[in-house]
This record gives structure tokens, sequence and C-alpha cells, in this order.
């Protein structure tokens, strides 16, 4: 009878010590709900995106957020009610790049996409899809400011704060000074107003920015030829949730179909915001487009 009690006082212990392991977090949590358990238990698609980086996201005329990724965001919606067979709410967050990767840890929305470039910091917090687009940071900046690198030693240039642009800047632009700003749109604005010298981002984002600003004619992008370095934008999705990120790689990648050819759903929807009648005209270059055929091929 001892020895029943004395392995019942072992037993009550061990379980003490496995709770206090529980509560101090010393044993994996509990998994979250796996993204498409969710989607089809509640009928809502939470996506998000930036309302600063025109043409991938911004609010037009209605209020409404639109861009070429939203767009992007809307076919994985049609493709999940296909999976589902029913209709689903597709809900829409505006996305900052201090919070984007935080909303998607804790899954408040269940991808963003935007102009998000994958680091091996941000993937041990997320993972990421394949990439939909490519393009390299370079600055603007005015004309009478400057007209090559060299010219930006002291120059305050605004970068936006949770992007990887400012280190970036300090590697290829030493001497100029980052300025951290909220987002791209305040950064422009202070850029207008004179109080920044210039502003970092990938190229396509300033161009579409200074499209319709009287500063049209007056910036430079620099370098004026190339860029610092390219970088891959890619949707952010929650960590270990490899269902979840197979059906949006998958999605992506019958959307790239023949983009090397440049034809399919994805030259459609470039060309709706990239192309000659597009809020800025970027035609999508030869390497980019066999890069983009490239990330896609293993799917096949």
């Amino acid at each position: 009878m001892a020895k029943a009690w004395q392995l019942m006082r072992v037993l009550f212990q061990c379980g003490l010590v496995i709770m206090a392991l529980l509560i101090l977090g010393g044993l994996p949590a509990v998994r979250a709900e796996p993204v498409l358990d969710r989607i089809e238990r509640t009928g809502v698609f939470n996506a998000g995106t930036r309302m600063d980086t025109l043409p991938f996201g911004y609010r037009n005329k209605k209020g409404q957020l639109a861009g070429f990724s939203v767009d992007l965001l809307g076919e994985i919606h049609r493709r999940l009610e296909q999976r589902f067979g029913r209709p689903l709410k597709q809900q829409l967050h505006e996305v900052t790049p201090v919070n984007r990767i935080e909303l998607v840890s804790n899954a408040t929305i269940d991808i963003e996409c935007g102009v998000t470039t994958p680091t091996w910091t941000r993937e041990a917090q997320v993972d990421f899809s394949i990439p939909f687009f490519g393009n390299g940071t370079r600055i603007m900046t005015l004309q009478k400011t400057a007209t090559q690198l060299q010219d930006l030693k002291g120059k305050h240039i605004g970068v936006a704060a949770g992007t990887t642009t400012a280190a970036i800047l300090a590697e290829h632009v030493p001497e100029a000074i980052p300025v951290e700003v909220p987002d791209m749109a305040t950064g422009f604005a202070q850029f207008s107003q004179g109080k920044l010298d210039g502003l970092a981002n990938i190229g396509i984002v300033l161009r579409a920015m200074v499209e319709g600003s009287p500063l049209k004619s007056k910036v430079i992008l620099l370098p004026r030829s190339g860029m610092f370095s390219y970088e891959t934008m890619a949707c952010i999705l929650p960590q270990n949730d490899s269902a979840w990120r197979d059906f949006v790689n998958q999605t992506l990648a019958e959307l790239l179909a023949g983009v090397d050819e440049y034809r399919g759903a994805y030259m459609e929807i470039y060309e709706r915001w990239f192309g000659p009648r597009g809020v800025v005209y970027f035609p999508l270059d030869y390497a980019t487009a066999q890069r983009l055929a490239a990330s896609v091929i293993w799917l096949r």
C-alpha cells in the first residue's frame, strides 16, 4: 500500500512539473488552427496589403484598397471559393511595413501580399510564397540635388520603417543619412516639401509615386541605370502551415505559367497596372520574366 501511495505521489509531482513547463513556455504551444481549416469553418478569408505602394496597393477614389497585389489576392480568393464550392467573404486589411509580419504571425490575417522581400531574419517568424515580382532599390532625388551617387554625401534620404531599404542604403551609399518615415506616403510628402533630400524604395514604387506629381520632370532616380540590388517580392504566410503555403504557391504558379513568353493570367494582371494604359508604364523586362518563370518550374 505504501508503494502505491509513493507511486501516486511521484505521478502527482510529475504532473505539476508538466503544468509548470506549459505555463512557462517550456513545451511547444498548441498549434494554431490551419488556415484552410479556419477559412472553411468561418467562410472568411483575411488578407492584407499596404496602401502606400502604388500601384501594388493603394486606396482608390472610392477609398477601397486596390492595386496589383490586391488583384493577386483576388485570384487566391477566387480559387479558395472553387476549392470549397461556396462564396467566401474576403476581408482586406491595411498593413504597414512595421506590423505586417506580426499580423500574419498572430493570425490576424492569413496572408500579406505587397512589396515584401524575404530575408532569413523574417523567415524566423513567418514563411514566404514563391516570388511574384522583382525589382531593385533606387533613390529618388531632385536633379538639382544630385546627378550621381557621390552627390548624396550628407543628404537626408527617407526610408520606410520596417523595411530592408536602410540596410541597402548603408551598404551602397554609406555617406547618405537615412531618415526613417512611417510609410511611403509620409515620406513622399516630406520629400515634396523639401524636408528630405531623397526617398529610397524599389524603383517602380518611386516612379509610380511621382507619376502624377508636378515633380515628375524634376526628379532623377539613382543609380541612373541599373539598381543597387535585385529584390524579389513574395507574400507573407504563417509559419509551418504547409497546406496553406502549397495552396498559395500553386495559385501563383498557375498564374505565372507562360510569363517567360509574355502570356497567361499573370501578364493580364501585370498589363492592367504596368502596361501602356496602367498606372505607370513599366514593361516586364526579359531577365525578370525568366527569374519568375524559374521560380515555379519545380511545381510543374
